[in-house]
């Protein structure tokens, strides 16, 4: 869908499977940014590519014009199609320093963060070409400036990205949905980021990989309030519950999920390490 003159918002179904029993549907949205050339922030799971080529041939764009791809973080729904993007498009592949192992080696990503069917999502690395950093903007060129936000938490070097001239930013995986998958690596640098977003939404409209694109502020203000309040609950759950914190079993994590009334596959190292995180100073 059309979000602003230069903005397209193309939301990428797929689904997790969890179990031999349980398939988890989600869903993530790519952006594409119209100007002279065409940029292109997230590729969604392996096979969106296709998708992603439609949907520029409908707007009577050509693939062959994406000249930029922005990685928002490194997680198998935001790479999955980088790959072939960039094999079909030779576009240069931009990402935070701190997120360019797990882009360029998903073997290693899927070792330390092993998300259910991860090869299903991603099965194939892409190369890094340049890193960006906090304040910089990309894309004058084009006249649609994109400044580059650092909002680590969700994952380390996850970054937001403020279209100046729309007045929206885009904040990929920082706001935690409320009631779904506890999925972030580091509990206070993820409140301080959502602290920088509560901020901007001010003066911007905010436009999530999680949710349907909406320019209404009140749904706006709602959705960054109940995710903070989300995490604040997980951290008292957290913090009187894992009372051994060396203690490596998921009995803790278990607890924490009941108490959350989340599923019971949620019990994982994944969802573990994101609670433990909360016990950092």
């Amino acid at each position: 869908m059309k979000f602003t003159e230069n903005i397209h918002v193309l939301p990428i179904q797929f689904k997790i499977r969890i179990s031999s029993e349980i398939m988890l549907p989600r869903f993530v949205n790519v952006i594409l940014v119209f100007g002279d050339k065409i940029t292109l922030i997230d590729t969604g799971v392996k096979g969106s590519e296709n998708l992603i080529f439609d949907y520029l041939k409908k707007h009577n764009r050509n693939p062959e014009e994406i000249e930029n791809l922005i990685l928002s973080h490194s997680h198998p729904d935001h790479i999955g199609s980088a790959a072939a993007i960039k094999k079909q498009t030779n576009c240069s592949v931009y990402t935070h320093q701190l997120e360019k192992d797990w882009i360029e080696d998903i073997e290693l990503q899927n070792r330390h963060r092993p998300v259910p069917g991860f090869i299903s999502l991603v099965d194939t690395p892409v190369k890094v070409d340049q890193f960006i950093t906090n304040g910089q903007i990309l894309n004058q060129q084009n006249g649609i400036p994109m400044r580059i936000i650092e909002a680590p938490g969700h994952s380390p070097g996850s970054v937001n990205i403020l279209f100046e001239n729309e007045k929206v930013l885009f904040t990929a995986d920082s706001i935690p949905l409320k009631n779904d998958i506890p999925n972030y690596d580091n509990y206070p640098k993820l409140m301080k980021s959502l602290g920088k977003i509560k901020s901007l939404a001010k003066r911007t409209i905010v436009l999530t990989s999680w949710t349907e694109p909406t320019s209404d502020n009140k749904k706006i203000d709602l959705l960054i309030s109940e995710g903070e309040e989300y995490l604040k609950q997980i951290d008292r759950f957290v913090k009187e519950t894992y009372q051994n914190r060396s203690n490596t079993s998921l009995n803790f994590c278990r607890l924490v999920v009941e108490k959350l009334g989340l599923p019971p596959y949620l019990v994982n190292p994944l969802i573990d390490k994101a609670f433990r995180s909360h016990l950092k100073s």
